[in-house]
């Protein structure tokens, strides 16, 4: 996980989401990809890996009707690269990922634990049982409607539905959105003085900061949200 030693400039920090009742439904949308990017997308290296994710992620929503096992299998590899972007790469975020109406990264982390935890119960069951009622790619599936609805009921209980469905249109589109926002990380990634300094902010007490480095702007750096 990124080193927790870095020196923390005291700020004051969101301890609740984000939201702004003139926002258009779009906007209020939009706002949240915003924020998302700016508690927890700020790593170049992260920024690949959700680059990598939603690409399989757009291939899994193309596959879903036609081969839904598939979809789910590919999807959840897709979304261990992603949080492994953030787990692993991003630093510390946690106080800035409240302002975010999505889960932070400590919850996502326990959703990718529930996840790896059905085939150890499904084995379990199958040595005690000798067989098993439902397929892997059947339990994942409803663990991810679970969630997701999960999710969505609890914003719509705390909130109203509208800032519910900002949350949820926002999830469904974040592969769509990442796209254009991560897409020139492809290249950046291969440059080794960007490369070094976003091992640098990840790992400070064993990788150096390139002299000159310069943190690369993504396609939300310019976008503005009063």
């Amino acid at each position: 996980m990124a080193s927790t030693t870095q020196t923390q400039t005291t700020v004051e920090k969101p301890l609740k989401p984000v939201l702004n009742e003139k926002d258009t439904f779009w906007e209020g949308v939009m706002r949240q990809k915003h924020i998302d990017h700016v508690a927890s997308h700020s790593n170049l290296i992260n920024q690949f890996l959700h680059l990598i994710s939603s690409s399989m992620f757009i291939y899994c929503y193309g596959i879903f009707f036609n081969d839904w096992e598939r979809a789910m299998y590919l999807g959840l590899t897709s979304l261990i690269i992603r949080q492994a972007g953030h787990y692993i790469f991003e630093p510390p975020c946690h106080d800035e990922e409240q302002a975010m109406l999505g889960f932070d990264t400590r919850n996502k982390v326990k959703v990718c634990i529930t996840y790896g935890a059905v085939p150890v119960l499904l084995l379990l069951k199958l040595v005690s049982d000798g067989s098993v009622e439902f397929t892997l790619a059947q339990i994942w599936l409803i663990v991810t409607f679970s969630v997701v609805f999960g999710r969505v009921a609890l914003l719509w209980y705390r909130y109203s539905f509208t800032v519910s469905m900002h949350w949820y249109i926002k999830f469904m589109t974040d592969p769509f959105t990442d796209i254009p926002a991560y897409w020139m990380s492809a290249y950046q990634i291969f440059q080794p003085k960007l490369l070094k300094g976003a091992l640098h902010t990840s790992f400070p007490n064993t990788f150096a900061m390139p002299e000159g480095y310069v943190a690369p702007k993504s396609g939300y750096d310019n976008k503005k949200h009063d």
